[in-house]
């Protein structure tokens, strides 16, 4: 790493640095005291034998030992962590070995190699150390290190996972329960159950790229047309839960300072904390794109998620990956004891690890016969597009060989540190553009097998039938649609694609159905809350679709504000000079008593909000605002029935709808005030 932060790093903070390195020595220390207790007693049963060179026999058996065991650990690793290795090293022989055991014993055979064979070492060792010890203090305190090297391989490979009890599945609470589940940068349009088909539909493919979620909507209601008023995850994930726009809420961009935080904590009152006060279990689980929880937990009782932006935990994450036994050794609850940072950071928190806990949480929060609601949230769809086999093949062309084979050739210094990616992205050939595109697919795949473990750990519990399941996102991605590149919340212009999020609601007892008029995330927790009969703050700027979903009342569509947020790259606007802005790593500073935490600088504050592009859209029209450098604002007008891309401006043609609907969009740039849709068209859209 090569950057302005690794630089910081090693002149600010190399003491840091230093000791994070001198600490990560406990965990050599401890491996060399374990290899010592299992691998003393098999060398001297095997060195037993001979009479002549036997101190050299046996150092030779201590090493052969130790590489045994490390890969045998290393072997483990593929199977139970394999998202620890590098994407390269998939292709390497060893770790294709497991794959020789044919799939109907492959459970059978890794139960007996990962679990068995390393109990019956440990408990020979332990039992030849006994045999060996005359004191009856060391006695003792070797089962006591027995039975933690026992405990570690229990609960490292789950062997105490046991079923449900009868008696906890019948007494079920009679309240509802709420899982929220989301992907960050899932699109509302790239689903199957939104009419999207995958280019490859052989073999693992043959499902599309979501038929969990598809058979899940089919016994929802499916609003096809929800969207997100900033694509950005803090701020729009700040949105859903506290149901507010950004300006209300304070979070303009992604690096707030600990006086907005504190504002908007103040300013708010978010579902999970009016559920909490209602004796719901409410817990926030996810991996590293759920990190905001850390910063703003917005009421959630439990939060399991990996660090968000704080600056010594990339700092420790990076000394701990120089030093592969902590991973390899360490990944499990003893180990985080010592090294209690592991469980946040975000190369270890994997997807495979949120649902994990979930399914933890779920057994337990049953067995406490409690309600819940729960915010899940993975990384899965989120740039680089980079996830395991076999996700990151599974769409693609298999005789491609380019550079954006497992994920997108994402160069994150210049993503931060320049200001010129535009040019770069559009001169993408068209079959990287494909590769992409197909890379995405997978990562919606991976997703959809995680919503249906959570499906399945539900039914396992007998709580299907009393839990209301929504799958949404915080914002999409645009994927090279017409006048786009990559990315998320950078700009209108282009289609909505980044802003366009699904909204499947199941409700049980409620019909399914398929609604296309307008909704917007700030929608779904007053949606909740009458579906859950609690009372709605009067802060939240929401409105509920309940009736929508009991069939009680008729759709009818919502206007859509939105802004852009933080302003990695600027996008050129045809007719607009836009202002500039100097790129991230010169626009934010690391606040040291702030835990750390990336801020934007002060004096951009007014500049980024001021130069935002601000956003209004109807079902039949799209207004986007673009601020020049002259502090002007240049309006275009777009009709959405044939240029969904908004390719052709009809300012000049359409006078008297720009009229209105520039009205309304400055109104609720300047005074904050929303225009309701009839307001703004009192006679229909024509």
């Amino acid at each position: 790493m090569m950057n302005k932060f690794s630089a910081l790093a090693r002149d600010k903070y190399l003491d840091f640095l230093i000791w994070e390195n001198v600490y990560v020595l406990i965990a050599y220390l401890i491996l060399i005291f374990v290899f010592s207790l299992i691998l003393h007693p098999c060398i001297w049963k095997l060195s037993k034998g001979f009479s002549t060179h036997r101190k050299s026999l046996q150092v030779l058996m201590g090493v052969a030992g130790a590489i045994i065991i490390h890969a045998y650990c290393t072997l483990r690793l593929v199977q139970t962590r394999p998202y620890f290795l590098d994407d390269a090293e998939f292709g390497h022989w060893y770790y294709q070995v497991l794959n020789v055991v044919p799939e109907s014993i492959k459970s059978s055979v890794n139960y007996v190699l990962f679990i068995i064979v390393p109990a019956v070492l440990i408990l020979y060792a332990m039992v030849w150390w006994l045999m060996r010890m005359k004191s009856l203090k060391m006695r003792v305190a070797m089962v006591f290190v027995g039975c933690c090297l026992v405990g570690v391989a229990v609960f490292t490979n789950g062997w105490l996972e046991s079923g449900q009890s009868e008696h906890a599945r019948k007494v079920i609470t009679e309240r509802p329960n709420v899982i929220i589940i989301g992907s960050d940068s899932l699109r509302g349009d790239r689903l199957g159950c939104t009419g999207y088909e995958p280019v490859s539909k052989d073999g693992l493919a043959a499902g599309g790229v979501s038929p969990r979620i598809d058979a899940l909507a089919r016994e929802s209601v499916n609003f096809t047309n929800c969207f997100t008023p900033i694509a950005s995850t803090l701020e729009s994930g700040t949105s859903l839960m506290g149901s507010q726009y950004p300006h209300t809420h304070g979070f303009r961009h992604m690096y707030p300072n600990e006086k907005t935080l504190n504002a908007a904590t103040a300013g708010m009152q978010p579902m999970a904390a009016i559920l909490k006060k209602e004796g719901y279990d409410t817990a926030a689980f996810g991996d590293w794109c759920a990190g905001y929880y850390e910063l703003m937990p917005m009421g959630f009782g439990h939060v399991a998620v990996s660090s968000f932006d704080n600056f010594k935990m990339y700092m420790s994450q990076a000394v701990v990956m120089a030093h592969f036994v902590i991973p390899l050794y360490f990944d499990h609850p003893a180990g985080y004891s010592i090294f209690p940072q592991l469980g946040s950071f975000a190369q270890f928190v994997t997807p495979d690890v949120v649902t994990d806990r979930v399914e933890k949480r779920l057994k337990w929060v049953v067995q406490q016969n409690k309600p819940f609601f729960w915010h899940i949230f993975y990384s899965c769809n989120h740039l680089p597009y980079r996830n395991p086999e076999p996700y990151s093949s599974m769409f693609t062309d298999p005789d491609y060989a380019g550079a954006n084979k497992n994920g997108v050739d994402f160069d994150i210094d210049s993503f931060i540190g320049k200001t010129n990616l535009e040019s770069k992205w559009k001169a993408l050939p068209k079959k990287e553009i494909r590769q992409i595109r197909n890379l995405y697919d997978g990562c919606t795949r991976h997703f959809d097998d995680h919503v249906g473990r959570i499906l399945d750990a539900l039914k396992s519990r007998g709580i299907e039938n009393n839990t209301i399941i929504l799958i949404t996102s915080d914002h999409g991605d645009n994927l090279y649609e017409k006048d786009v590149t990559l990315g998320h919340g950078l700009t209108f212009n282009g289609g909505l694609q980044a802003n366009h999020v699904p909204m499947i609601v199941r409700v049980p007892g409620t019909k399914a159905a398929k609604i296309s008029e307008h909704v917007r995330t700030i929608d779904i927790i007053p949606t909740l809350a009458d579906l859950l009969e609690v009372e709605k703050p009067a802060l939240w700027e929401g409105q509920s679709v309940a009736s929508w979903i009991k069939g009680t009342g008729e759709p009818k569509s919502k206007a859509f504000y939105a802004e852009t947020g933080f302003p990695f790259i600027q996008f050129r606007v045809k007719g607009a000079d836009r202002p500039q802005l100097p790129p991230m790593d010169q626009m934010t500073r690391i606040e040291d008593s702030f835990n750390y935490q990336f801020v934007l600088k002060s004096e951009f504050e007014e500049p980024l909000i001021r130069a935002k592009q601000r956003c209004l859209m109807t079902e039949k029209w799209k207004l986007i605002c673009t601020p020049t450098a002259d502090g002007g604002r240049h309006f275009g007008l777009f009709g959405l029935t044939n240029d969904i891309y908004n390719d052709v401006d009809v300012s000049n043609q359409e006078k008297e709808v720009l009229r209105v609907m520039k009205s309304a969009l400055e109104r609720w740039m300047d005074e904050h005030v929303e225009t309701q849709l009839e307001e703004i068209f009192p006679e229909g859209e024509g």
